[in-house]
């Protein structure tokens, strides 16, 4: 099992499930992609069919009373007699409904695989209210690749899932956008709604300053201009960053958030980026222009219901006082730099605190965004335990808005700490283990999107020997 509860009280016996299981639900429940992992966590013994949709937020197969709340999210009861899952709306209801899969267990009857789950009360309420994880869908990744993350971020009851395309999803505003094998919209879509069914919100992510090359630097690629470089004028000299300073370029960037919030549905965010403008001149003039782009782009996605989030090392200068076993990215030339262009950005940005590497609580970063009046989600990256343990601790201690795991280029290595992140938005994980967080993974990876006896799906990694090392 992966979540500890908050409260669990074990009672005697079990539930065994039978070959076919019978339930009244709520319809959010009534989704094909749940009862497909019905059918994966039992190991493949037991088959789910909702005989009866209510308009309560409860799942109840056989006879077991639903638990009070007090408070908490969602309760189970599961007794030799049934199963209940309550719940006060559709989202607590299908993380219940995801909580009870993790408690299936295998037995065996007559030399045969069988499921049961141990007769148990639970109430579950996490401990950090925001729990987010951002995706790379780089050129190199499969459709597949990205179905199955998602699915996996719906078990493990993440609330939001930031889509970051680098130059792989094809737009109508302009085709150079995307390179010529990225995916269609039409390709996307159904993968996304079955995230929503998965109560995951999907946040749509586009760069709206530096990353203009929708490639990773090191690589020196640009999915525009080396397709078109006639299309130069529309970013910086050097091609890194948009020309944020002309009218066409925000009037291309206000049709990318269109199509992109279309295509991700309603939410509550848009992720801008703007992280590493490497070549940006900090004066004056360049600096409210920032401020004045950024603010604009602010009130445009308010008229839709959705704040900004934007990485903040741009706004970041590191302080004498910080402590210098947290490796900070802060790329503001001074604290005066720092602190003018906070000043003049609208509190309605939301600040994601990203950082290479900060084992030791607090991140202080975060804290400086926090003192500044914004809302601040800390973003640490699937690379180590520690780096991932120090935020989560400063997000509880200091009631941060929570947290986006980020995994970059490393998710090929790094989909434990994905398992790990999303357990202690919920417990304290001080007691676990990276290869428990690694056996915990590849189980669920089974479950979610079976490989079916194909070497490249199973696991995470579609090789087990690395050629090339950065």
């Amino acid at each position: 099992m992966i979540f500890n509860p908050s409260s669990l009280i074990r009672t005697k016996g079990s539930y065994r499930l039978g070959k076919d299981v019978s339930a009244v639900a709520h319809p959010c429940l009534s989704k094909a992609v749940l009862s497909e992992f019905w059918h994966n966590f039992t190991f493949q013994a037991s088959n789910l069919c909702i005989a009866d949709e209510i308009n309560e937020f409860r799942f109840s197969v056989g006879e077991a009373e639903a638990l009070s709340l007090d408070g908490t999210d969602y309760s189970i009861n599961v007794t030799p007699a049934g199963i209940s899952v309550f719940a006060e709306n559709e989202t607590n209801l299908i993380r219940g409904f995801m909580t009870l899969l993790d408690r299936i267990k295998a037995t065996e009857v007559n030399d045969a695989v069988a499921a049961e789950i141990e007769c148990c009360q639970i109430k579950d309420k996490p401990l950090i209210p925001q729990r987010m994880v951002h995706l790379c869908i780089f050129p190199e990744t499969e459709r597949w690749e990205v179905q199955r993350f998602l699915r996996a971020c719906g078990v493990l009851k993440y609330t939001h899932v930031i889509l970051e395309f680098w130059g792989m999803l094809k737009f109508d505003c302009l085709k150079e956008l995307s390179w010529p094998h990225a995916f269609s919209k039409e390709q996307i879509r159904p993968i996304l709604g079955e995230a929503n069914d998965l109560g995951l919100e999907i946040i749509p992510a586009f760069n709206h300053w530096g990353h203009a090359s929708a490639s990773r630097s090191i690589h020196g690629k640009h999915v525009v201009l080396d397709q078109n470089p006639s299309l130069q004028p529309y970013f910086s000299e050097n091609g890194w960053c948009w020309a944020i300073e002309k009218p066409r370029t925000k009037a291309l960037l206000h049709k990318i958030r269109e199509e992109m919030c279309d295509l991700c549905g309603a939410g509550q965010y848009f992720m801008l980026g703007c992280d590493e403008a490497d070549g940006f001149e900090f004066s004056r003039e360049n600096m409210d222009l920032l401020c004045r782009y950024l603010n604009e782009i602010t009130e445009d996605l308010e008229r839709s219901g959705r704040r900004p989030i934007l990485w903040g090392d741009m706004f970041l200068f590191k302080k004498d006082g910080y402590n210098p076993q947290n490796h900070y990215c802060c790329n503001a030339p001074s604290w005066e730099a720092a602190q003018y262009m906070l000043d003049r950005l609208s509190r309605s940005i939301v600040i994601g605190d990203w950082q290479y590497t900060s084992p030791c609580a607090p991140v202080e970063t975060a804290l400086t965004f926090k003192q500044a009046g914004f809302d601040c989600l800390l973003c640490p990256w699937d690379c180590g335990k520690k780096e991932l343990i120090a935020p989560l601790e400063t997000i509880k201690a200091h009631h941060l808005s929570g947290f986006i795991l980020t995994t970059w280029h490393t998710l090929s290595k790094g989909i434990p700490y994905v398992t790990m992140a999303a357990r202690g938005g919920f417990e304290d994980i001080d007691a676990y283990t990276t290869p428990e967080a690694r056996h915990h993974t590849a189980a669920l990876m089974r479950k979610v999107m079976p490989a079916r006896g194909r070497y490249e799906r199973a696991g995470w990694s579609k090789q087990q020997i690395d050629f090339l090392w950065e």
